[in-house]
């Protein structure tokens, strides 16, 4: 029983939820000019004109 719970907690646990490219990471507005970022877990984020600054406090490398 254990097994099978353990193995649904790591399914949600390394999920991450999917965006579609063409939306910005932070305010999710489409936008068709997109920067692209990368987050503490150095993924790679797509950060739209208005949010840039937001990041960029956020210290997100380029």
């Amino acid at each position: 029983m254990k097994s099978i719970l353990a193995k649904i907690k790591e399914s949600f646990i390394n999920t991450t939820p999917k965006v579609s490219n063409k939306v910005c990471y932070f305010c999710k507005r489409e936008a068709s000019d997109l920067r692209n970022y990368k987050n503490e877990r150095s993924q790679k984020i797509k950060v739209c004109f208005l949010c840039v600054e937001y990041a960029e406090r956020r210290a997100y490398r380029k």
